[in-house]
Formats: structure tokens, C-alpha cells, sequence
């Protein structure tokens, strides 16, 4: 206690005071503004202030670094670790940085979070602001923000992304090579500093090595995340931190706080670690009554002040928690985290999800190690270095527990992965250090009891071990090529299709009209919501295509689909009546479409204008029949709902044009004699269109089976037998009780099942004929296709090996003398969402009538 109150006493100075004062009164009023009525102020801070101050940072670091660099390069030189040891470390480097630009997709990993990063970036370089620019286009070198929101996201990446666009420009891809190089000086980076800390070449050089080969470390160096920038700040910051603990110079520790500072930026919780920094730093800094204390304490403060704004405006804002509460789940986020990072392989050997058990073991003995050590120390009363690092790691992770607190810290919402990133330097310095003491218990007990002195000995052991360790990682390549890391997350997929098929295009300025539209604006892109290119006058929106020379794109992507694609704690938002009401208030030509994570299409579309008409409204048709003696066409009523000059409407009965008559409003019926319709189901079409350019104005369809020559629906059929995997089988409604969807038509007639199925009938070998079209249902579309075969007593009458959405299969087979039929459906390597429909079956005879108990 004696001690504590003298090393107070060196901080009651009159800087000392005003320091003090300073650094607790900033995040003091930040905090109250939005309490107090200040917080439009707060949201014009955190717009307005964090540029300069990170160009006022960043110009003094340098500075700085500049007035200090003969003291660095002498300091350096004095903690330089074994020149073997760096050779070992950095040959790892290269090869870790090697494996992952070859191995490992470059992409988004979570799609909204890093194109926030992105388009904060623009908004940085063009407009000098660090809101998030939403909307907005690219001309002449400058962009026009139309809506500008703030963001809870940290602004350090864009910052950084801001400094390299004047020599990369605005086409941020480049960053995925900026990440990739990051790993590199990352991973040499952890090396020196513990090492500087611990003098330990072979704990040093291990943390580092098992650390990058980490899949869920490596994944993050090929996206555009923060968290690979908080690894490299946090090995970083420690270096420094040591320099200036060594050396405790004025100059070294505000050194320390304008890196510690921007260290905050990488994170929100990050910040919380400042406690361990300042915990360790205190006896050096309040040695004597200087300016030391004052100004580290103030400088880091000041500069941790964009981030402590962010924090502030967003108080009471829950970001995640669906119908659970956002905070409280320490214990279960925990436990089940630890779950799944220990999960084991799944039956095809590739990874259930990017950790590796053996390094959370590892990690595990480390800590067990530790604690044990630790609780040594306490009885005998000497607090040695083990416990100086456990006390420095726990006031380290209370931004850990602000992440497992909350919600947003279970991983199995697979995008919260990416937080365990936080904990993995210091789990893979006490896998480590568990390596190490269980080496040198082995080394006692073969009576080499002095290992830690053992050079030779510690490198051998460093290679052994760094080779194990890669020989592990890399034995899970195929994990790493087929993008194990959210590959089943919908943004980042539907980002990658949406650019794979850009990538085939010319290069040309562009307008995409989006739901998210700042995905694009994030990559130089110009784009826009929804709802603002619904706002846009029809002459604005004709000048606005004639500008991008007809380069103006419609998107439907996740957010326009209604169907729940997310998590349950996940706050998502769908809007697909709004994509539904601009489908139908522009005319779109069809340009590119995929299927996302078999659970949803994106649909790219070019804006040709805007429609003065639902093109769902335009013809309705009445009820139709047919003689069969005469095979008459009876056409009893068709509805227009409008008139317009020249559209005309074009009829077809099975794809044979009848005639065309004016689009007008009313009713209009016809009877056509002679053979137009045929047994089984006919289609009837009306086309209306423009008489005078042949434009398509709508498409109108309606099915009807007529039981004449014998032909007779086979879904009136009762089956002789049925099973199927799951649900019950449905009679004219898909497996979920809905109207047969396939390639987006909704069909009435047929059946629904689930594969793997087999329904048989009892034909009496009266039939010659069946058709049907089989297809799956896109109700859901999470199948990855199904099989199915005709059997006809026993014998195979047609195949098809893969069905899959969008692409139905046509079934015309002979049934000439079969007695039993059999349709089976077969799943691929997964049953999920195999939804079959088996439309229009239809069975014709080989002579009379025939009379078939019908299903009940």
C-alpha cells in the first residue's frame, strides 16, 4: 500500500493533475452527451472528428518514430532473438502467407461488416467524413454521397484503406493483397515482441507458429476483416510497449499511446484491454514527478476518442438478440463455444467448423499450467513472472468478456467465429507455454534437467514442432480450399456470384440498384436503395439510363427473399414486398441468374424504364372447356383490365397461335371448332404486347386436362403403395401444403413428395403412355439435387441422375402391357429440402376408356 501511495505521490504535480484531469474528462462527457440531450452533437463527432485526429496520430507517431529511430535501431539491435530462430520464424512466415494466397479464397468473409469498412473508406478519400456512405455515385473523380449513416464499426481499417487508395485507387480489391502481406509481418511481429517480454526463443517463435496456423487466423488474412489488423496492432503494441517500458523516456510513451490509441480502433471491446497496459506501466510512469504519467494518460485518451464516440452514440443499441435477451450469456457462450471449436470432423473429413481441438487442448494444459503456478505463488507468498503474466492476460481479456457476454459472442452464429481471433494470441502463448514445460518436464525426467540453456536443443525441438504443426494444418487443405469459413454464409456467396458474373463484363461505369447498396459503393461502384430509384421521376430515370449508357442494374438479392435464412439471435430484415412493388413498377430484362447457398436465387436484371401498369393486372382468364367428341375449343371469357392503343393480345393452345386481337377493357370469349385440343393437359397462352415495337408487355398461362381418348390424370390415381422419407405424400400441393413452384411458375396439379421415395400404381397393363415433368420445388432450396428412375414391373424405363433446381426433367416414357409402376426418387449426399414435384403425370391407353379407382 506504501508503495502505491508514493507512486501517487509522483503524480500530484500540477501537469500531473491537468493530465489526469483531461484523460478522465474525455470519455467522461463523450459518455454523457447522449444522456444530457447532446446526442445529435455525439453523431456530428463521430462523423466529423476521427479523420483528422487519426491524420494528427499518425503524422505525430511518425514523427516521433523518426526523432527515436537511432534509439530504436540500438534497441533492436540489443533484443534481437538468434539469427537461426528468425530465420525459422520467418521461413514459417513466408510459408504460412504462401499457403494461404494459394489455398484460401480471397473474399468477403462477413459481407455488411468489411464493405462497412470499405465504403467508410471512400467516404473518407472523396468527402474527408468517416460515416458510412449507404448510396451514392462515382463521376469524375468524385463521389456524390447521397445518404451518409453512422456506423458502430471501428474507423482504424478504413483509415488505412484511405492512406492506400492514392497509390491503389478506389477499386479497393487490392486489399485482399494488403491483408495477405499483413500475415506475413504479423506473424514476425508476434515473434519479436514475446520475445522481448519473456527472452524465450523457443515460447516465442511456438505462439507464433501455432498461432498462424490457425485456420480460423488464416481464413481472416484473406478477407477483408479487422481482425487480422487487431492481431497485428496487438503484437505490435506489445513490441512497443516493452521498448517504451525499457527505455521510459517522455517521448517513448506517447509513442506507446498514439499506437495503443489506434490499437482501439480495430475493435470495440478492444479498448477494454487498456486496464493490463496501464496496470504494468504504472511504476515505470509514476517513477518520478515528470511529465510522463500526464501526458501517456492524456494522449491515450485523446486518441482513443473516435472509438469511445462510436461506444457512446450507440448506447442502449441492440445490435443482435432476436427474441433473446442481448446480454447475460457468459457462461452459456462459453460452454458452447468450447463445443464448437472441439467438434469433431465431419463424415467426409473436412473440418465442422475453422478451429483446430488439438490447439484448443493445448491451450487448455497451458492455462491448467498457469493457474497451477500461479496458485504456488500465492501460497508461498512470491509473485514471480507466472503470475505477473496471468494478471497481465486476465486485465488483458475483459474484452473478451465483453464479447462472450453478449449475444453476438455464440459462435454458432457462424459469422461470430471471426471473435475468437481475439482470444487466439493469447491461447496459442499458453499452448505454448504448455509445450514448453511439458518439454522441460520430459527433459528432467530424462535427466537433461537444463534445456532452457540448451540451444541447440530448443531449435531442434522448435523445428520439430513447427513442422508438426504445418504438417497438421495443411493436412486439412481440402477444409481451406472448399472455404470452410462461412461458405454457407448468403452475403459473402451472394457478393462472390454478383462479382464473378462483373468480372465477365467490360469494364464501364455502372448503377446498381440494391438493397445494400453500399456493397458497391465499398468496391468504387455507384449505387442505390430500392426505395430512392422508386423515387426517381421517369424523364430523371431515362437521362439517369442514358448516362450510364443502359448500365443500370436491378438486383434481388437475401434481403428481398422472405424466406428465415438466419440465425435465431440474428436481427435480420427482410423487404420483399418493397423488390416485389419495383419488379412490378419497372420493365427488367432478365441478365443473370444463381442459386445462393441452396436457399435463394439472386436475379441481376437491366432497368430498361419504368412501367405505368401492373403487368400482374393487365388479362385474367375466365373459365375455358372443351367438347370431347368434337375436340371444340370453348374459350367462355377473358377480363382486360385496361386499354391501350397499339397493344394487342396474341392466344396460343399449346404453342399453336390462334390469333390476336386489340388489348381493350372488358370481356371476350370465342368458340373455336375443329381438333385443337388434345387428350390430357392443354396449356392456354395470351401474350399481350406492342403491335408497333413487338415488346413483351405481360405473359398470361393457365393449364386444364381434358378425359377424352381415355387420357387420365395418374395424381387421380390411388397409389398401390407409397413411402417416402419425410412428410406425406400430397396430392396437387407441393411436400409443404404449398402450389408447385418450379422455375419460378406456380403449377396446381400433380404430386408433392420427399425424397428418397417409392410410389408405385397397379396399370393392369392398360395403358401405353406416361408424361410428366419432374422437378424439385423451390418452396425450399437447400437440396443439392435429386436422382429418380420409372420402373415398370421391375424394369428401368427411364433415369435421370441429377434434377436439380431450374432444370426440370421431361419424363415421355412407354408403359405398353406394364402392370406395376413405380416412380422412385433417390437424394444425392443430402436429404435436406429434397422437395419433388411430379406435375401434369398423365397416363394415356392403348385403346377404350379405362376405369381406375381414383384416390380418395
Amino acid at each position: 500500500m506504501k508503495y502505491i501511495q508514493t507512486l501517487l505521490k509522483n503524480l500530484v504535480h500540477p501537469a500531473g493533475i491537468i493530465g489526469v484531469v483531461i484523460a478522465l474528462a474525455i470519455p467522461f462527457l463523450i459518455y454523457l452527451g447522449p444522456n444530457v440531450g447532446a446526442k445529435d452533437a455525439i453523431r456530428i463527432l463521430d462523423l466529423r472528428m476521427p479523420l483528422p485526429l487519426f491524420l494528427v496520430q499518425f503524422g505525430a507517431g511518425i514523427l516521433l518514430f523518426c526523432l527515436l529511430f537511432k534509439d530504436f535501431r540500438t534497441y533492436f539491435k540489443e533484443n534481437l532473438p538468434p539469427k537461426l530462430y528468425i530465420g525459422i520464424v520467418g521461413v514459417f512466415a513466408i510459408a504460412a502467407t504462401l499457403f494461404a494466397g494459394t489455398q484460401i479464397e480471397a473474399r468477403h468473409r462477413v459481407q455488411s461488416d468489411e464493405s462497412v469498412f470499405m465504403a467508410i473508406a471512400q467516404n473518407m478519400y472523396f468527402n474527408q467524413t468517416t460515416g458510412t456512405c449507404d448510396e451514392g455515385e462515382f463521376e469524375n473523380g468524385k463521389l456524390n454521397c447521397f445518404r451518409d449513416s453512422d456506423s458502430f464499426k471501428t474507423k482504424g481499417l478504413s483509415f488505412l484503406y484511405l492512406l492506400g487508395m492514392p497509390f491503389f485507387g478506389p477499386d479497393l480489391h487490392w486489399i485482399f493483397h494488403f491483408e495477405l502481406a499483413m500475415l506475413f509481418f504479423a506473424a514476425l511481429l508476434l515473434f519479436f515482441a514475446i520475445r522481448a517480454w519473456t527472452s524465450d526463443d523457443l515460447l516465442s517463435a511456438l505462439t507464433s507458429i501455432l498461432l498462424f496456423a490457425q485456420p480460423t487466423v488464416l481464413f481472416q488474412f484473406r478477407s477483408m476483416s479487422v481482425e487480422p489488423l487487431y492481431i497485428f496492432l496487438s503484437a505490435l503494441s506489445l513490441w512497443i510497449f516493452k521498448w517504451a517500458y525499457d527505455r521510459n523516456t517522455l517521448r517513448h510513451w506517447i509513442l506507446c499511446a498514439l499506437v495503443l490509441g489506434f490499437f482501439a480502433q480495430t475493435r470495440q471491446e478492444t479498448v477494454f484491454c487498456f486496464l493490463a497496459f496501464l496496470v504494468v506501466a504504472l511504476p515505470k510512469l509514476l517513477d518520478k514527478k515528470d511529465f510522463k504519467a500526464p501526458a501517456f494518460f492524456a494522449t491515450l485518451s485523446l486518441f482513443s476518442a473516435p472509438i469511445l464516440i462510436t461506444i457512446s452514440y450507440f448506447q442502449g443499441y441492440g445490435f443482435q438478440g432476436g427474441q433473446y435477451s442481448a446480454h447475460g450469456h457468459f457462461i452459456e457462450n462459453l460452454k458452447n463455444n468450447w463445443d464448437i471449436m472441439t467438434k469433431p470432423l465431419t463424415e467426409s473429413g473436412l473440418l465442422s467448423n475453422p478451429f483446430l481441438s488439438s490447439f484448443n487442448w493445448l491451450f487448455l494444459i497451458g492455462l491448467v499450467i498457469l493457474v497451477l503456478l500461479v496458485i504456488k505463488d500465492i501460497y508461498s507468498k512470491k509473485f514471480g513472472i507466472n503470475s505477473k503474466i496471468a494478471g497481465f492476460l486476465l486485465l488483458y481479456h475483459i474484452q473478451t468478456y465483453m464479447i462472450l457476454e453478449n449475444v453476438s459472442g455464440d459462435f454458432s452464429i457462424e459469422i461470430n467465429q471471426r471473435y475468437a481471433v481475439v482470444m487466439m494470441p493469447t491461447m496459442a502463448f499458453l499452448a505454448a507455454f504448455a509445450v514448453r514445460k511439458l518439454l522441460t518436464i520430459a527433459y528432467f525426467l530424462f535427466g537433461k534437467s537444463d534445456l532452457e540453456n540448451n540451444f541447440k536443443a530448443n531449435v531442434a525441438m522448435t523445428v520439430i514442432f513447427a513442422v508438426f504443426i504445418c504438417g497438421n494444418t495443411v493436412g486439412y487443405k481440402d477444409s481451406f480450399n472448399k472455404n470452410i469459413m462461412y461458405n454457407r454464409n448468403h452475403l459473402t456467396t451472394e457478393e462472390a456470384e454478383i462479382w464473378k458474373w462483373l468480372n465477365t463484363q467490360p469494364k464501364k461505369p455502372r448503377l446498381f440498384v440494391y438493397g445494400r447498396p453500399w456493397h458497391f459503393v465499398a468496391y468504387g461502384e455507384s449505387a442505390i436503395h430500392y426505395n430512392r430509384a422508386r423515387k426517381i421521376p421517369q424523364d430523371s430515370l431515362q437521362s439517369l439510363i442514358k448516362k450510364y449508357d443502359g448500365e443500370v442494374y436491378y438486383i434481388r438479392g437475401l434481403d428481398c427473399w422472405d424466406s428465415k435464412t438466419y440465425h435465431a439471435k440474428a436481427v435480420e430484415h427482410r423487404i420483399p414486398t418493397t423488390c416485389d412493388i419495383f419488379e412490378r413498377e419497372a420493365k427488367l430484362e432478365d441478365v443473370y441468374q444463381v442459386l445462393i447457398t441452396h436457399n435463394y436465387w439472386v436475379q441481376i436484371k437491366k432497368i430498361s424504364t419504368r412501367r405505368s401498369y401492373d403487368p400482374n393486372r393487365l388479362l385474367a382468364f375466365g373459365f375455358w372447356q372443351g367438347d370431347p367428341q368434337t375436340q371444340t375449343f370453348i374459350f367462355n371469357s377473358s377480363e382486360y383490365f385496361g386499354s391501350k392503343t397499339p397493344w394487342k393480345v396474341r392466344f396460343a393452345l399449346n404453342g399453336d397461335s390462334i390469333y390476336a386481337k386489340p388489348y381493350k377493357a372488358g370481356n371476350y370469349s370465342d368458340t373455336l371448332t375443329g381438333p385443337m385440343l388434345k387428350p390430357g393437359y392443354n396449356k392456354l397462352e395470351a401474350d399481350i404486347y406492342d403491335s408497333t415495337t413487338f415488346e413483351s408487355i405481360a405473359h398470361v398461362e393457365n393449364y386444364r386436362f381434358f378425359r377424352f381418348d381415355g387420357a387420365l390424370e395418374l395424381s387421380q390415381v390411388k397409389p398401390a403403395a407409397h413411402r417416402q422419407a419425410w412428410g406425406d405424400l400430397r396430392t396437387n400441393a407441393s411436400v409443404d401444403g404449398h402450389a408447385f413452384t418450379i422455375n419460378g411458375k406456380k403449377l396446381k396439379e400433380g404430386f408433392g413428395i420427399h425424397a428418397s421415395s417409392e410410389t408405385s400404381f397397379d396399370l393392369h397393363g392398360k395403358f401405353n403412355r406416361l408424361t410428366a415433368i419432374v422437378g424439385l420445388d423451390e418452396e425450399s432450396l437447400c437440396s443439392d439435387g435429386i436422382a429418380y428412375k420409372v420402373f415398370g414391373d421391375g424394369k428401368i424405363l427411364h433415369e435421370n441422375a441429377h434434377v436439380s433446381y431450374g432444370k426440370p426433367d421431361t419424363l415421355d416414357v412407354s408403359v405398353q402391357s406394364v402392370r406395376n409402376l413405380s416412380i422412385v426418387t433417390d437424394s444425392l449426399e443430402s436429404k435436406d429440402c429434397d422437395h419433388v414435384d411430379i406435375i401434369h403425370p398423365t397416363l394415356y391407353p392403348q385403346g377404350k376408356v379405362v376405369l381406375i379407382p381414383e384416390a380418395k
